[in-house]
């Protein structure tokens, strides 16, 4: 299993594999409501349930984003344009587009209705910015129109719709201070990365400083997330280990 998600009511409980599979639990029973078999060509790397619970959208290393019903147990609408690795994929606010990260470097946008690419942005910039992993986009809980970009840079950034960069967080470290993975606080005021050197950098939203920084890992780090309206931060690693954090 490479990624799961909930439902919004928590019902429901979705899990991508590295098969390409994706399959849909009840909860409550334990029981296996739908699956998806050939929902991609290779691992997917993540999954999402729409609104309402009626379709599943995912994103995985066959390079494409894909939704699937529920009720009809079918692949319903595919977006290709990446050229690497699709790492993630998310409905924005509106519910009309998609907003998409690779390994290609850009993030992309996605009519809903046409499955079109409306729009591609680079956020990293330089030379070699075409081939910098975006590793994740986290959408702004109470600016929904921003969104927070972090990719394999030493940098965090928060864009608009409109491709432009808003503010830049940087970890300021030259060797081993290019984050991995990155969450946002509930109402949006911290983000929260972690960087290769295994270390937690906490930045405030409203004055776009570096707060602190703590070591949270002896390995690399996979991931991280916050609770959702509790101040606690969940980490995991390569060391075995899922630490729990009180910022």
């Amino acid at each position: 299993v490479s990624c799961m998600n909930f439902s919004r009511d928590s019902e429901m409980l979705a899990t991508g594999s590295q098969d390409g599979r994706i399959k849909v639990w009840k909860i409550q029973a334990g029981q296996c409501l739908r699956r998806f078999e050939k929902a991609h060509s290779a691992g997917v790397t993540c999954i999402t349930f729409s609104r309402d619970g009626s379709q599943l959208l995912s994103a995985s290393f066959d390079q494409t984003i894909r939704i699937h019903g529920l009720k009809s147990g079918k692949t319903l609408k595919e977006f290709r344009g990446h050229t690497s690795f699709v790492n993630e994929a998310q409905f924005t606010a509106d519910g009309h587009t998609i907003i998409s990260a690779s390994s290609d470097g850009t993030v992309k946008v996605w009519s809903l209705k046409s499955t079109e690419n409306l729009n591609t942005f680079k956020p990293a910039l330089g030379s070699s910015a075409s081939e910098i992993t975006v590793n994740s986009i986290h959408l702004l809980p109470r600016n929904t129109e921003q969104f927070v970009v972090c990719n394999r840079t030493n940098t965090v950034s928060i864009m608009n719709m409109q491709g432009q960069i808003v503010k830049s967080f940087s970890s300021g470290k030259r060797q081993g201070g290019d984050f991995v993975c990155c969450t946002l606080s509930p109402r949006g005021e911290w983000i929260y990365c972690v960087g290769e050197d295994h270390v937690l950098y906490c930045f405030s939203v409203s004055t776009g400083k570096l707060e602190r920084t703590l070591t949270v890992h002896e390995k690399e780090v996979i991931g991280i997330s916050h609770h959702p309206h509790q101040n606690l931060i969940a980490t995991f690693s390569e060391d075995g280990t899922l630490k729990l954090w009180k910022p």
